[in-house]
């Protein structure tokens, strides 16, 4: 009796975490490639790869490059750009949805992709649901039924929630990565933090959108998180700068006030202390990667 009490805990909160993670599918699209053949693919959102045939060689931009195998499966938590190779004459599926807004928390706590070895052979009822994906973005010609997206968007969802078991029973998961349905509460602060990087929080307001006192909440986000509620706001901000420097047109300064910095001199210095590089040499750098690997898969 105590051994089954002592158990409950973790597994309780794995199911609530793959009940918050409800993907809304936007589309799935099989390809077939010619050895030596590449694609690209773009998405604003969560999506997934699964290999039917042959190999492929996946380039994503802020992850290493992998070979995948017949059976491989590969989920991106969050908006993503990633090209494909094919290694020799292959088939694989590729699927988009939009990120539910109460799985972006916990997404967020995901590595930029999962690969889940040998999906295939690990759970082989999900390959015929996966097979049978046919959804907006189809084979051309693909005769599309009403329900469709409803009943593929379901399909999804088990697909990824079966993918991210494997990959948490495989011992792949960041630690920590199901604080945020365990902590409902400070769950709710980093959502908030998450969405507004750039109002100008303070400890005692994100104590409130937490419903704790300030000295219980900056001792619990402490104990959870490993470290405080101010570093991980200076860590998103960061992480978010990145992404404006990298993929939009907005002067340093612009990208300074906008994240909640009152001077574009005070951001740069806490950029390089979490980086060490300056904004404007992280933006070169990061581009010229980012041209390279595109020029290499085309």
């Amino acid at each position: 009796m105590t051994t089954t009490m002592l158990q409950a805990p973790p597994s309780d909160a794995f199911d609530r975490a793959l009940a918050s993670l409800e993907w809304t599918l936007i589309g799935s699209h099989r390809h077939r490639l010619a050895a030596g053949e590449p694609i690209v693919r773009r998405h604003a959102g969560p999506g997934f790869v699964f290999v039917f045939r042959g190999g492929v060689r996946l380039s994503t931009l802020g992850a290493p490059v992998v070979d995948l195998a017949v059976g491989d499966l590969v989920f991106f938590p969050r908006e993503h750009v990633s090209s494909v190779l094919a290694s020799v004459e292959a088939e694989f599926i590729d699927v988009g949805f939009e990120e539910a807004p109460q799985a972006q928390t916990a997404a967020e706590a995901l590595p930029a992709s999962l690969i889940v070895r040998d999906f295939a052979g690990q759970e082989p009822s999900m390959v015929a649901l996966i097979d049978g994906m046919a959804c907006a973005w189809s084979l051309e010609g693909a005769r599309t039924r009403p329900g469709d997206a409803v009943i593929c968007s379901r399909i999804a969802t088990t697909i990824v929630s079966t993918a991210l078991r494997a990959w948490n029973e495989a011992g792949c998961a960041p630690a920590g990565w199901l604080r945020d349905v365990t902590e409902p509460q400070l769950a709710a602060a980093l959502e908030a933090l998450h969405q507004k990087p750039g109002d100008p929080w303070t400890l005692d307001e994100l104590a409130r959108v937490a419903r704790m006192s300030r000295s219980v909440f900056a001792a619990r986000f402490q104990e959870s998180v490993g470290e405080t509620p101010i570093g991980y706001l200076t860590r998103v901000r960061i992480e978010t700068a990145k992404g404006l420097l990298l993929r939009s047109e907005l002067t340093i300064g612009a990208v300074a006030s906008g994240l909640g910095y009152e001077s574009q001199a005070g951001f740069s210095r806490a950029f390089q202390r979490h980086t060490g590089s300056t904004p404007g040499r992280w933006r070169a750098e990061a581009r010229s990667r980012s041209e390279r690997g595109m020029r290499a898969s085309s």
